[in-house]
């Protein structure tokens, strides 16, 4: 296979040397076609213009290239007023088509093919019936059919393999090209996953960071012990949002000594300790369930979490100091979540952040949906609905 292709790609690479050697085969072989029919005693004569039409047909070898049915028309003509001047109508005679008639049939379609054959087929035969002399008449004649169309056969073929392959070709530059734009896909994806889950690790310590220093510069000169407690809440905030960031990052830098040092990812079942935090520092949370609870697959269950994990962030940065409700309602095949804060929104002068477009990005992601907006007395709603099993979990059980 490789001896073949090198052979090929040399042939690509030299086309004036090919065309000069089949002008010479071509020439050879009608002088041989010539001579055995006159050391065997035929009526026949090599005539100086027979020899000149000879050499002016092989001359058509190297036109066929920029223009093969012309070439191949005017090897035909010739080929014709050879048989017409007393040349044997055999492959030497006809080798001059034939080169023209193959070139054609492996660079054209079907039809064209087809008509090209068809044309110097019966103009070879019927000159050759007509005017053709000798003594083996009809076995020459149907020894140059036979090479006639065993050329326009092979340069089909040809062009059959030709086109198999350039589209095996374009077929696996297609996949190549899939490939890499998933890969791209993937890494879109992943930086996006990094980024929400950056942001609301971040978001979420540093919200509560700013609730307790608020508390803490409250009562420094009130009660000194509660706000003594409230940095210390800060020291410990701070440290747990170190230590996320420690653990992302070794996940970046590692991927398996991050998965080993990495805690389980929170769930709802974290969702205490998260309000805790934020009542710690000074919010008025309530949460309601309704419904029996069940289980969540794991991403659904993290999703909810984030979600809400983020509504309150917001309440806490946003609005004014105000009961806050979360609400769990456990339908047939959904989990139906909303936040509601009842403070007055304050305006913030910061540009927009990215909290709630992560939102509803983790919703899309499961198959689920968010919606956020203000109420009418001035306060701010978040509702969520995701399916207990997320799309994907989904699809690989049916799959399984």
């Amino acid at each position: 296979m490789t001896s073949t292709s090198t052979w090929g790609r040399w042939c690509a690479e030299h086309p004036r040397t090919i065309d000069l050697a089949l002008t010479i085969l071509v020439l050879l072989a009608t002088w041989t076609a010539h001579r055995i029919a006159l050391d065997g005693n035929d009526t026949r004569e090599v005539t100086v213009v027979g020899v000149l039409v000879t050499a002016i047909a092989a001359a058509t070898i190297v036109f066929r290239r920029r223009y093969p049915f012309s070439a191949l028309a005017v090897a035909v003509l010739l080929g014709v007023l050879m048989i017409a001047l007393s040349a044997p109508p055999n492959a030497g005679t006809g080798s001059a088509a034939m080169v023209c008639l193959y070139y054609v049939a492996s660079t054209s379609d079907r039809r064209r093919t087809f008509f090209a054959a068809a044309s110097t087929v019966s103009s070879l035969m019927l000159v050759t019936i007509f005017l053709g002399v000798g003594n083996n008449l009809l076995q020459e004649a149907l020894g140059l059919l036979a090479w006639l169309l065993m050329a326009s056969f092979a340069g089909a073929e040809v062009r059959s393999r030709r086109a198999y392959l350039e589209s095996v070709e374009a077929r696996a530059v297609q996949a190549e090209r899939m490939r890499e734009d998933e890969a791209r896909h993937r890494v879109v994806e992943e930086r996006m996953r990094i980024a929400r889950d950056l942001h609301d690790v971040v978001a979420h310590h540093i919200a509560l960071v700013n609730l307790q220093v608020g508390v803490a510069s409250h009562l420094i000169g009130k009660d000194p012990e509660k706000a003594t407690t409230a940095l210390r809440g800060v020291e410990e905030t701070s440290k747990a949002a170190l230590d996320e960031i420690r653990a992302t990052v070794g996940v970046l830098r590692d991927a398996q000594d991050g998965d080993r040092s990495m805690k389980p990812a929170p769930g709802l079942s974290d969702l205490p300790a998260l309000v805790d935090q934020f009542v710690g520092a000074g919010m008025e949370i309530e949460v309601r369930a309704v419904g029996s609870l069940r289980p969540l697959g794991p991403a659904v269950d993290l999703t909810a979490y984030r979600i809400i994990q983020e509504a309150l962030v917001n309440a806490s940065k946003h609005a004014l100091p105000g009961a806050v409700t979360v609400s769990l309602s456990y339908e047939a095949e959904v989990l139906v979540l909303s936040v509601e804060n009842s403070g007055t929104a304050v305006p913030s002068t910061s540009p927009p952040g990215y909290g709630l477009l992560g939102m509803k990005e983790r919703a899309q992601a499961m198959g689920g949906e968010v919606s956020a907006g203000f109420r009418a007395d001035g306060g701010f709603r978040v509702d969520a609905q995701l399916p207990l099993v997320s799309v994907s979990s989904g699809s690989e059980r049916e799959e399984s």
